[in-house]
């Protein structure tokens, strides 16, 4: 029998890349032999990090009860448009009502702790990201264009859409896009 971290390590892994341990960021960054790499490219991601299960939720609220101390896990992180999938596991434990958490025993957190769930790397810091607009201005085209790249699935995936609505790229990804999209639009010589 699988213990909690192999379980939720299998629950978490790929099925379309095979090779990949774990893929991030939209699809854009995957997790291979442990090492986190552009999906593109397949070169590393520089001053990537893993995220592991314990690290992203070690600021979650606790609380003690009679039965022991449990972990407070906001709702809309199991269910929802904001689900996380290394919380899936959690589902059953949420009980039927309104309270907007989820009592989950610190004993199920600590088994999965050591378990990668995500990436860290410089160029997925807030302020780094860019909107359609920004890339519009590298691109010096305009923002309709770039909405119309996203919409006809005709550039790489966002990292991440902020509330449901405004889609987020990283520098990197975008680059890498754009030489490939002009290398192809070079005639032959």
């Amino acid at each position: 029998m699988l213990d909690a971290g192999a379980e939720l390590e299998a629950a978490l892994r790929p099925l379309t890349w095979p090779d990949a341990e774990l893929v991030a960021g939209g699809g854009n960054y995957l997790r291979t032999g442990g090492t986190w790499v552009y999906t593109n490219s397949r070169q590393p991601v520089p001053g990537a990090e893993d995220v592991t299960f314990g690290r992203r939720y070690a600021g979650a609220p606790r609380a003690t009860r009679d039965d022991g101390e449990v972990v407070l896990l906001d709702r809309d992180w199991l269910e929802g448009p904001d689900a996380r999938p290394e919380l899936r596991w959690c589902i059953p434990l949420a009980t039927l009502g309104s309270a907007a958490t989820v009592e989950v025993p610190v004993d199920e957190i600590l088994a999965r702790s050591e378990v990668v769930v995500g990436l860290w790397a410089p160029e997925l810091d807030p302020a780094a990201l860019l909107t359609a607009s920004a890339i519009a201005r590298l691109l010096g085209v305009t923002r309709s264009t770039v909405n119309a790249y996203h919409a006809r699935q005709q550039m790489p995936p966002p990292i991440v859409t902020l509330n449901q609505r405004v889609p987020l790229w990283t520098r990197p990804i975008i680059d890498h896009w754009a030489a490939r999209q002009t290398r192809r639009r070079r005639p032959a010589l």
